[in-house]
């Protein structure tokens, strides 16, 4: 008579059981938050007022979120932003700091890759908060 091999520790039965349970996806809209959010945490960059037909509704400033479009391809995200940068502030490094920071909350809180952050900068806006420069 033989022994009945002992059972499976539970980290080995999760293992083998993993593929049968399924996937988890992210959808395009959470990665759309989690990058807007990204975007409002680095300094000088602001969100742009909605527009309508190319009437601008509002005002850009820190309280408006960037507008953010996100492609989940599989594992691997693109992502399209459009911002304002404070007046006075370097826009290629704002931009340069956008990505980084895009990329790095992304790739922490989903796991996905990110292979492209592309930014359109659409307007200065000056301190105050009054008045802003459109970009051409």
């Amino acid at each position: 008579m033989t022994a009945a091999a002992p059972p499976l520790p539970a980290v080995a039965r999760d293992r083998e059981g993993a593929a049968e349970r399924g996937r988890t996806r992210i959808a395009d809209r959470v990665v759309e938050k989690i990058a807007a959010r990204a975007v409002a945490e680095v300094d000088n960059a602001t969100g742009v007022a909605r527009q309508v037909l190319g009437v601008r509704l509002g005002s850009a400033g820190p309280d408006r979120a960037a507008r953010v479009d996100a492609e989940v391809d599989g594992g691997v995200v693109t992502v399209r932003t459009s911002m304002a940068v404070r007046w006075s502030a370097s826009v290629r490094t704002v931009t340069r700091q956008v990505r980084a920071h895009v990329t790095d909350r992304v790739q922490s809180l989903t796991g996905l890759r990110v292979e492209q952050v592309d930014i359109d900068v659409t307007r200065l806006v000056a301190d105050s908060g009054d008045e802003d420069r459109r970009v051409s």
